[in-house]
């Protein structure tokens, strides 16, 4: 009878209901106790129910994000917790990770009763562990050269976020993307990595110094075939100068040979023909009027130096008597 009545006693606190609430990225999930049903809640909402015949959780749904990295300032976890694996020829590499990723709202009851019950607890059962098994294996598909080409990089992490994604999504766990951080070789192999780089680095400068070399080298060469372009043009434009200036200083003086030629020609001709003349019966006649049309102008008075000294001599009468002309002497007449 006693227990009757304190059960019939504390009956009204049992039906006394109390608020809860979700926040403007979280949903809620109430599971009863006496049916085992389950009912998720909206965000930013509150809710009132008994809370001793009702279970309630509740699970951020907005986007969160793993954090595995090498320096304990930047990860999760306050300790070195990048992800460790093998490429594939066999070196040992460390990168850091990370992991975006959020809940499915729909499936927040399930996640509940089977995986987690809050959003901390289902990163550290199921995300966490996941990513560090499958996307190690998406990674040792890689070589040591591999895995320094970004191109190669970017698409080993979206391989990994696909793989991440299928595997994931049974735990209503959606997966946005997978992030590769800094990463690093053993010390050895790294140094002989940074070596290697280093003497690339070096290659490349002196490929670019030579590259840049050939270029001044052929604008130099351009330029000189250009001055020397110039002064053969400027050398031919003499040259046909001086060629034409040469031919009309030939024709020029084979003009003036041809006249000189011409003119020594009719004088030898006239010479020729005069001497043909001499030479004729006429010759005599002709040296008389050649001589009297030289002297018929002239008087001779006296002809110098004679052995008995100056004979005043009529040249005139001289010539007559000679026969070279037909001299008269005509005297007036007298008055």
């Amino acid at each position: 009878m006693k227990r009757l009545l304190a059960l019939l006693a504390t009956l009204p606190f049992l039906a006394a209901c109390t608020p809860h609430t979700t926040q403007a990225t979280e949903v809620g999930v109430r599971f009863n106790k006496i049916t085992g049903a389950s009912e998720t809640s909206d965000p930013g909402a509150t809710y009132f129910f008994a809370p001793i015949i009702n279970d309630w959780a509740t699970y951020d749904t907005s986007t969160q994000n793993l954090v595995m990295s090498a320096k304990a300032t930047e990860g999760d976890r306050k300790e070195k917790d990048d992800l460790r694996f093998k490429t594939r020829d066999g070196n040992d590499i460390e990168t850091d990770v990370t992991i975006r990723w959020r809940i499915d709202p729909n499936k927040a009851a399930y996640i509940w009763r089977t995986v987690a019950p809050n959003t901390v607890a289902l990163k550290e059962r199921v995300v966490r562990p996941l990513a560090r098994a499958y996307v190690r294996d998406v990674l040792n598909r890689l070589d040591s050269e591999e895995y320094y080409n970004p191109d190669l990089r970017f698409a080993a992490a979206s391989d990994a976020t696909k793989v991440m994604a299928v595997q994931l999504k049974p735990y209503g766990v959606i997966v946005e993307q997978v992030i590769l951080g800094d990463f690093s070789f053993k010390t050895d192999y790294q140094n002989l990595i940074n070596k290697r780089k280093e003497a690339e680095k070096q290659a490349e400068k002196l490929e670019s110094q030579i590259l840049a070399t050939l270029e001044s080298n052929k604008a130099n060469v351009q330029q000189k075939v250009a001055e020397l372009t110039e002064q053969l043009t400027r050398a031919q434009g003499d040259f046909e100068q001086a060629k034409r200036a040469a031919d009309a200083y030939v024709v020029r003086k084979q003009q003036d040979a041809q006249a000189t030629l011409s003119e020594k020609s009719a004088v030898a001709q006239g010479i020729k023909k005069e001497r043909a003349a001499l030479n004729g019966s006429a010759g005599d006649a002709y040296v008389s009027l050649q001589l009297i049309d030289a002297l018929q102008k002239k008087e001779i008075r006296q002809i110098p130096k004679l052995p008995n000294g100056n004979v005043i001599i009529d040249g005139n009468k001289l010539l007559e008597q000679l026969g070279v002309i037909q001299y008269q002497q005509q005297k007036p007449p007298e008055q």
